[in-house]
């Protein structure tokens, strides 16, 4: 929903965001994360909000858009500017310091980019532009192939990601804690990151460090997808089976890591590949998300 941003002028000299509101953790003083932070000159300690608190900035926003990692967020605004803040690791803000922040900051590096959608992970951020380009920064040291530039370099400000991406109209991205899934405005799905679990979906466990297609959909329309810590869903459009019918309809596939049922198949074993829950086959779907160990979906009946 569109902000109603209204102009301040209190102690702060801060803009108030009318409808973006934020609470728990460590965020009572606009701080995402825990612990004892050390803010310019002076010392902060962590408060947390029990109650949502209105989001405030130096900045005039109409916010479009808003996501969450672990300890940072990101927002886009209706001009297609990009802003963070929060606990910085790794470059995962995006502002090419290592200094936290505790309130929104331009990302400048996107400055002349028109950005339609941002996600955050636990260890990196995404942001997909208007055009179909996807930028991508944060921690990549230790995290091999999450930042889709087939290599093990962190980035403190957007890099954008090219190879098999070149001339693919980027659409949406979901960023896992080890990995990222990408939609096109075609209906492809392409995933990279760690491959533990086989939860990339390309039929083994290996990392891939770059965007690579998965193969066993295609041909078929993903239109969503869900990154959890180690599983993922995506919304696959499929026929309905009427003969004679063009008609067609989201089904949930999953794969990855089958702990505690997050699949839906009926036990706890892991799938390589994309596999069609069976016991949603009835139904046709529109939206779906991981968390770390459960999945929720969306029925088009509401």
């Amino acid at each position: 929903v569109p902000s109603s941003s209204s102009q301040g002028s209190g102690q702060d000299d801060c803009d108030i965001f009318g409808d973006v509101f934020m609470w728990g953790e460590g965020i009572g003083e606009g701080l995402l994360g825990g612990g004892t932070y050390r803010v310019g000159t002076g010392i902060s300690a962590k408060v947390d909000a029990l109650l949502p608190k209105v989001l405030t900035s130096a900045h005039i926003l109409d916010v479009q858009q808003i996501a969450c990692g672990r300890r940072h967020a990101a927002l886009v605004n209706k001009h297609g500017e990009v802003f963070s803040w929060g606990e910085e690791f790794g470059g995962r803000l995006g502002h090419g310091i290592n200094s936290d922040s505790p309130y929104p900051q331009p990302v400048e590096a996107l400055a002349n980019n028109n950005v339609e959608f941002v996600a955050c992970g636990e260890y990196h951020t995404c942001a997909v532009t208007f055009s179909g380009d996807l930028y991508t920064w944060g921690n990549g040291t230790h995290n091999f192939g999450l930042l889709g530039h087939d290599n093990d370099l962190s980035h403190w400000t957007p890099k954008k990601v090219n190879g098999p991406l070149a001339g693919v109209h980027v659409s949406s991205v979901s960023c896992g804690t080890w990995h990222t899934s990408l939609l096109t405005s075609s209906g492809q799905l392409f995933t990279f990151g760690d491959g533990t679990f086989g939860v990339l979906g390309h039929g083994d466990r290996k990392c891939v460090s770059y965007p690579r297609e998965v193969e066993s959909l295609k041909g078929l329309r993903t239109t969503g997808v869900s990154c959890g810590v180690w599983h993922t869903a995506a919304v696959v459009e499929v026929m309905a089976g009427i003969t004679g019918s063009d008609n067609s309809s989201g089904k949930i596939f999953t794969w990855g890591d089958g702990d505690k049922g997050c699949l839906g198949h009926g036990d706890k074993d892991p799938r390589l590949v994309p596999t069609c829950v069976s016991a949603l086959i009835d139904y046709n779907f529109r939206q779906v998300a991981c968390g770390h160990s459960l999945t929720v979906a969306l029925a088009s009946s509401g």
